[in-house]
């Protein structure tokens, strides 16, 4: 059936403008999709731009570590205790470890046959390196250049000064490459990107040259993504593009549905459809902690304000929950395993608060949760979550931490939220102070709470001690020494801790003189199992030891049993020289 006039006209004006509408609907959405995928590049590139960083933070810190102990030896370093160092730092990545004093190679490891030394003042470009690195005292990465084994490599030099303020020389490291960052290369071809990294061979050199291209030696790609970052003194740069290029198959394929399904409707439902999913997308990855799942800061105090203004008289507790001692997890297990903790911590919030509760990570290790009741049972969940000794398994090691809580009723205590906030944060660190592993309601007497108490540390009291302080395992199969106070180290004639634990092989074993041994196991023993009845028993008894230099001493301790969250059963030993009768105190 033909169609009148009229009708062809709207049916050709109809036609006409939904194909334009499609074209421009379509270009657009491939135009935003493509800018979200560049976006996200950026992201990547940023991201794993600092794991390039952290790949090489190892080699900086090790070369940091080898400076320590030129400087603690006063520049004199045998070749024993480099070799031991060495070995210990030495990584399948770190091809060589040199000690170069004034441009001159003197120790290497793994060792280089007699003539391969080298003076590097003779060769033009390393000394105006070395110069540089010298005035400036900052760690540069010098290279790439070839090695002998046809791998490429740099080299970490790290400038040592004694600590009379004369500059000694050099610490240098060769890093094989791509070794040293293969694992984040792999990761990025995993995700479907290709990449190239780039940078000046050292800071004296503008010109840049290629160090890794997943498209093969000096290819490069168009209409890359790039993130540009300093480090050791250079400036590098990771370009990242899709493997299979800039596309955007759903745009294609929109303009094809919009031809085939029922027009102009049809079209514009599914864009609207598409366009409330991306507002959702959005939403979620600005207001939820990557992480846990959880709320993040923004995200918390959106839902908080908005339940907030439904009801204004909402009685409500606010609780900051707080990871004691998060930092010393991160050193001794690793951000990884900080990470794991953070996430432990998150399924242990919510499966103690209950469903109507607000939870969010609001800081690094810092949780919030609103629990719409200010009653007895509040005050309880608060107390349960927080009680005990958190547990879970991260690569076959049984991984424990506590947890502190301040909070805060409204409005019987405060009269707006930001005041609430500050009320549960000033319990939380009254919690802190008292001890932690503990949840703490707020009282005004908290006002007057010092936050400087938490900047002291073991270190800082250890250090201070009128004698010497000595920490060992004491589980039954161990006798490791973990801790040793200056005063005690220097009382042994050690001239560091490294020294002090070589001295006695870092076994608690080979501190007593054997003559003694016996007797003052046998009073360990013993008090040992007295722990099991009176655990606040302490360990009063005298015996010698030999100095590093051959001297005899004759020292009093007094010494505890503790059980230790991170490290189970230890022995803490008080020292000071002379001789006490064996004696035992009971508290």
């Amino acid at each position: 059936m033909k169609l009148n006039h009229k009708d062809k006209k709207i049916w050709l004006i109809f036609t006409i403008c939904f194909a334009i509408a499609s074209i421009a609907i379509s270009a657009f959405f491939y135009a935003q999709e493509i800018d979200g995928k560049k976006s996200k590049a950026y992201q990547i590139a940023e991201a794993y731009a600092v794991e390039l960083k952290r790949d090489f933070s190892y080699v900086t810190s090790s070369t940091a570590t080898m400076e320590k102990l030129v400087i603690a030896e006063n520049g004199q370093v045998s070749n024993r205790d480099f070799k031991h160092a060495a070995k210990l730092l030495k990584k399948d990545y770190v091809s060589l470890i040199e000690l170069v004093p004034n441009g001159v190679v003197t120790n290497t490891y793994p060792f280089q046959p007699s003539g391969k030394n080298n003076d590097l003042n003779k060769v033009k470009e390393a000394k105006q390196v070395l110069d540089f690195v010298k005035k400036k005292k900052q760690t540069v990465i010098y290279g790439p250049m070839p090695l002998l084994n046809a791998k490429r490599c740099v080299v970490v030099m790290n400038p040592v000064t004694l600590k009379n303020g004369k500059f000694w020389g050099y610490v240098m490291m060769t890093v094989t490459l791509p070794d040293v960052y293969e694992h984040t290369l792999k990761s990025l071809r995993e995700m479907g990107y290709d990449y190239c990294i780039d940078t000046n061979k050292s800071p004296l050199s503008k010109k840049r040259v290629q160090v890794e291209s997943s498209l093969g030696k000096g290819k490069t790609f168009k209409y890359a993504v790039g993130y540009t970052f300093s480090y050791g003194s250079c400036q590098w740069t990771l370009n990242i593009a899709p493997q299979d290029g800039w596309r955007s198959r759903k745009a294609l394929l929109l303009w094809g549905l919009m031809l085939v399904i029922d027009f102009l409707i049809s079209g514009l439902l599914y864009l609207l459809l598409h366009t409330h999913e991306q507002k959702e997308e959005l939403d979620r990855l600005a207001f939820q902690d990557s992480l846990t799942g959880l709320l993040n800061r923004r995200g918390f105090l959106k839902e908080l304000n908005r339940r907030t203004k439904l009801d204004p008289k909402q009685v409500m507790t606010m609780a900051f929950i707080d990871l004691d001692d998060f930092k010393f997890v991160n050193d001794v297990y690793g951000h990884v395993v900080g990470d794991l903790a953070l996430k432990n911590l998150a399924r242990h919030l919510t499966q103690v608060f209950p469903d109507n509760s607000l939870l969010g990570r609001t800081g690094g290790d810092e949780f919030c949760v609103v629990v719409p009741s200010d009653d007895e049972t509040t005050k309880e969940l608060i107390e349960q979550a927080v009680e005990g000794v958190q547990e879970f398994t991260a690569y076959d090691k049984k991984i424990r931490y506590t947890i502190s809580a301040g909070y805060a009723d409204y409005p019987s205590q405060a009269d707006s939220i930001k005041q609430l906030t500050i009320l549960a944060d000033e319990a939380l660190y009254a919690a802190k102070i008292h001890g932690k592993n503990a949840a703490k309601h707020y009282a005004p007497r908290m006002k007057r709470i010092t936050r400087a108490q938490l900047g002291f540390n073991v270190k800082n009291v250890a250090h201070g001690l009128p004698g010497g302080l000595m920490i060992y395992r004491a589980d039954g199969h161990s006798r490791e020494i973990l801790f040793a106070n200056d005063y005690l180290i220097d009382l042994l004639g050690c001239k560091s801790y490294e020294d002090f634990l070589a001295y006695t092989k870092s076994s608690y074993d080979n501190f007593i003189l054997k003559e003694d041994f016996a007797a003052a196991e046998q009073a360990i023993a013993q008090q040992r199992e007295e722990k099991l009845t009176d655990p606040d028993k302490s360990l009063a008894l005298n015996y010698r030891v030999r100095t590093k230099d051959g001297r005899l001493l004759h020292l009093s301790t007094l010494g505890r049993y503790v059980e230790d969250e991170y490290y189970g059963d230890v022995f803490v030993v008080f020292f000071l020289p002379g001789d006490l009768r064996l004696i035992r105190i009971d508290h």
